[in-house]
């Protein structure tokens, strides 16, 4: 299996799969499912298929747990991120892309968005559908159709996987029209020859691209009117500039607009907890209130009643001066004595009413500054949450930009090297160039060095301009 990690991400080319599709190192020899290897020897086809997920990785780990697929090219960024796969069944292809939002993708769905409906779906040949189906099940595939026989006298069996997907395997091969244990005898003896063909075909493709890249950069530097490598450079710079840029700021939208969701969900439970801490504190206080109210009430309702017993008292010792004359100074006394226990409870409940008065300012100080100290601590909170939110989105956009800064560099590195390389083959053709009119001139004359009196041609106009970009070293 070849795994190929890279960071540069493309808009997949018109919104096909050649955008996500990283230049293979080398075509390894896919190796065969269960029972698959010599059957799909006879069944090569230049149909691959290709199928979209959510979650590639996943997918790629319960496709070869479950049907006995091989990784063949695993393509993932520096994170980890899995972002195309290459799976193999024999000599049958399949390639994982994620389900993104491209040109291609608004007329995709996938399965779930549609009922779990399936408008196209893959067949693939098995040596044994029952131990198949077996091993398929035990791996949790959803079995749409039991393994039966079917009308072209082979087995075969229908199930989803986790995304939805249907596939269809079974023992009959539609490329030799016939069951999979008749034909093993013909395939037992043929040689494999897709290694030895696919590496030829790569190599042959690998010397026409090198060859078009030298003539192409040798031409560009030698014709007149054409861009400078400077320029291809710079244009390239700018466009890989262009797209981390545009990277940063499709990420900091997003993140810009969680961190504001966040933030009103953060300010929506603050409101409420207030709301709710405020009720609780206004049902403390008025339950407060209305014991201090009942305490207040029995104690006058006390004070009237040993008031009254203390009127009684006193008309009881009027009514008995009456009759005795001693009573007099006793009822004044009594009198007096009353006056001043009714004082003294004034003076008490003044003073009860004036501590609890001040308990309960204590207690509304204590709360506010309670209040304060929360809040404060809150806003604190936001604070280092919000700067440590900066950094690491700073710490993420400066290492985007380094990385693009990089890939730049490289790249205008590269150009630069060729351009130099170009100039001197153009240097050596001048020279050789200049060598053979020198030797002409030499040769052609008839006194010994001195030109011939031969008529020279009038140039064109155009011809003097023509010199002059050739002569110029810069182009």
């Amino acid at each position: 299996m070849d795994v190929v990690r890279f960071e540069r991400r493309t808009s997949t080319l018109n919104g096909s799969l050649r955008g996500m599709i990283p230049p293979p190192p080398a075509v390894s020899a896919s190796h065969s499912a269960d029972g698959a290897k010599d059957v799909a020897r006879s069944s090569m086809s230049s149909v691959a298929a290709a199928m979209r997920y959510r979650d590639v990785a996943a997918a790629i780990d319960w496709l070869c747990a479950a049907f006995g697929f091989q990784k063949q090219v695993v393509a993932a960024s520096e994170t980890g991120v899995v972002h195309y796969a290459q799976l193999t069944f024999g000599h049958a292809m399949l390639m994982l892309a994620p389900v993104r939002d491209t040109p291609l993708g608004k007329y995709m769905k996938q399965p779930d968005e549609i009922g779990g409906a399936e408008t196209q779906s893959c067949y693939l040949l098995v040596s044994d559908a029952d131990a198949h189906y077996a091993r398929a099940k035990a791996s949790g595939a959803e079995i749409i159709l039991d393994v039966q026989d079917d009308d072209f006298g082979g087995r075969s069996y229908t199930c989803r996987d986790p995304e939805g997907h249907i596939w269809n395997f079974g023992t009959y091969d539609p490329w030799q029209g016939k069951r999979v244990g008749a034909q093993r005898a013909q395939l037992a003896g043929r040689p494999s020859r897709g290694i030895k063909r696919w590496a030829l075909v790569i190599g042959l493709l690998a010397t026409m691209v090198a060859s078009g890249v030298v003539a192409g950069g040798m031409y560009g530097a030698l014709r007149p009117g054409q861009r400078t490598l400077e320029a291809v450079a710079k244009e390239a710079e700018e466009r890989a500039a262009r797209a981390a840029q545009e990277r940063l700021n499709t990420q900091s939208s997003a993140r810009e607009a969680a961190e504001h969701a966040a933030r009103e969900a953060k300010e929506l439970l603050g409101r409420e907890l207030t709301a709710k801490e405020t009720a609780e504190r206004a049902a403390e206080q008025a339950a407060k209130r209305m014991e201090e109210e009942r305490a207040a009430r029995a104690d006058a309702e006390n004070f009237v009643r040993e008031a009254r017993q203390e009127l009684d008292r006193m008309r009881d010792a009027k009514d008995a001066d009456r009759q005795e004359p001693g009573q007099l100074y006793r009822e004044r006394e009594a009198r007096e004595l009353a006056e001043r226990d009714a004082e003294q409870a004034r003076q008490r409940a003044t003073e009860e009413q004036s501590a609890k008065e001040a308990v309960e300012r204590t207690a509304r100080e204590m709360l506010e500054q309670l209040d304060r100290e929360r809040a404060a601590k809150e806003a604190t909170e936001r604070d280092v949450e919000q700067f440590r939110r900066q950094a690491s989105e700073q710490q993420g956009a400066r290492e985007a930009a380094e990385r693009a800064a990089n890939e730049a560099r490289e790249q205008l590195s590269r150009e630069r090297i060729a351009k130099n390389a170009a100039l001197k083959t153009a240097a050596q053709l001048r020279r050789q160039l200049s060598q053979v009119q020198s030797t002409d001139q030499l040769e052609g004359g008839p006194f010994g060095g001195v030109e011939s009196p031969v008529v020279v041609p009038k140039p064109s106009p155009v011809q003097p301009k023509q010199k002059a970009k050739t002569q110029s070293p810069q182009e």
